[in-house]
Formats: structure tokens, sequence, C-alpha cells
């Protein structure tokens, strides 16, 4: 098969734990862009806050499935190419079982981040990111409000995200929020549960940049580790898991991999392409 896109997700995929990028990754990935073959970056964060990992790796392009996949966009001249907002009642809602269950969240718009609680709206790079994450150039502007509501319907919001150490609460919380319609609940961490607008994913938004340039499902490549890449893993031709993915992942996918702190992206690329 001649594959002609490949997405990659970014945290525990494409960076290692310490927040650097393998360089047999780097290398595998100009090797495609070389090709002719797109790369696109398809992650839970906010696009912005991987542009410094897309400079290093020296991508040509810098087309960003961001917000797991509610925003597509075009960081080299920041044209929009798809947003996809949470309706404001359903937003309202959502806080709601914050404030009842007494849950920290935070919302975000494509440039910011509002928290739920001025003491959890500091430090969020470290966070709601990673917290191995090195320090970024590009990142976000990061606000508390105390009237949410009003806030809500003033502001555009793509995602929101529930932060907790507790795996069996955040288990729980998103149960709750499932009860919910307009909405998409999914694991993007350990610790850390990402709502979006309902039938939005990462493979939907795959599938409409896809469809864009004409690229047929059989002719991409997933790669992933979470929950939150399962519809893109699912819907590309061939479908790569982390060595270091959830085993639920593994299962669904045609091929696994070296783990991301041993290059696992570059070893698939190379084993895929056929250059090993």
């Amino acid at each position: 098969m001649s594959y002609k896109l490949f997405a990659i997700d970014c945290d525990n995929t494409l960076i290692k734990h310490n927040g650097e990028i393998h360089q047999d990754n780097i290398k595998a990935i100009n090797m495609l862009l070389e090709k002719g073959i797109k790369v696109v970056i398809a992650t839970g964060r906010n696009d912005i806050l991987v542009k410094d990992y897309m400079d290093e790796a020296g991508f040509k392009e810098e087309i960003v499935i961001g917000c797991n996949g509610a925003s597509i966009r075009d960081l080299k001249d920041n044209s929009i190419i798809q947003l996809n907002y949470i309706p404001k009642d359903t937003m309202k809602n959502v806080i709601d079982i914050c404030l009842q269950n007494d849950i920290k969240a935070k919302m975000y718009t494509l440039t910011e981040s509002y928290s739920t609680s001025k003491e959890n709206s500091g430090d969020e790079l470290k966070e709601v990111l990673t917290h191995y994450t090195k320090e970024l150039s590009m990142s976000l502007e990061y606000k508390f409000e105390e009237d949410l509501y009003s806030l809500i319907d003033k502001k555009e919001f793509l995602k929101i995200v529930i932060l907790d150490n507790d795996r069996e609460k955040l288990l729980y919380m998103q149960s709750k929020f499932r009860q919910l319609e307009d909405i998409n609940v999914v694991i993007s961490s350990k610790t850390c549960l990402d709502i979006i607008k309902k039938n939005v994913s990462k493979g939907d938004a795959l599938k409409y940049y896809a469809d864009m340039l004409g690229i047929k499902k059989e002719e991409i490549v997933a790669i992933g580790d979470s929950e939150n890449d399962l519809e893109m893993l699912n819907f590309a031709g061939f479908s790569v898991a982390m060595g270091n993915a959830d085993d639920f992942v593994k299962s669904v996918c045609n091929m696994v991999t070296l783990t991301n702190d041993e290059g696992g992206v570059g070893y698939a690329i190379n084993k895929i392409i056929g250059n090993e």
C-alpha cells in the first residue's frame, strides 16, 4: 500500500516522558516529508501547544488537529480549517455538574484557558499538559473568571478539561458527564478527562482533513496510545499502538511499536515504509 498521510498523537507518542522528541522520530518524519507524504499532529492539547515540537521536527506544513478533534488549523499562517464549539447550554450543564461535585475544571477557547477555581488557574503547562512537558515558547493565556455563566455567553469553547489524580473518581465523573447530550467525553491521560462536542473526535477531524486532500482512508496511517486516539486509529487504513499504550488500544491496532521513550514513532514509520 502506498500511504499518503500519517496522523500522529503528541503526548506519550511523539514525545518522550522528559518532554523531548526522540531523534529517530525526527529523522523518520523528515523522511516522510521528503517523500511527499503528509504528516499531521492530532492532539488533545490546544494546537498552539505543539508548534514548538513541529518546528523542532522540521515540519514544512503545520496542520494540527487540536483539542481532540475540535479544531483543525494550519499554524504556519494561522488559517482555520475547522472549529467545533460545545453548545452553550451544554457548557453550562457541564459546569453545573462540576460545581455540584466540587470538581475543578478548565474551559478552553482557541487561544485562552479559564478555570472554575482561582487556585486552579496557575502554572497551567505543568498541570494541564503533562508534568514532564518542557517549557514552550508558544502558550495560552490563562485566566480566572468568577461569573462562569456570563463568560460562557460571551465566549466560544472547544474543550473542557477535568483533572484528578484519583482514577476512580475520574471514571465516575466520566459516567456522570456521559448522561448529558451534545458532548463526547474521553480519557486523554491517566489523570485527565476531556469534554468536547458530540460527534467530535480525532477520527472525525482526520476524515475531514483527508477528504479535503482527496486521500482515502486506506492511504492513512495513525499512531497513538490512549482512549482519545481510538476513533483515529479505527478510521485509519493502518493503525499503530505505542509500546506504552493501554492494552485495549493495542488490541484494536494493526501493529504495536516501541515505546515513546524508545522512538516508537520512528520505528513504526521505518517498518511501514520499508526502510528496515
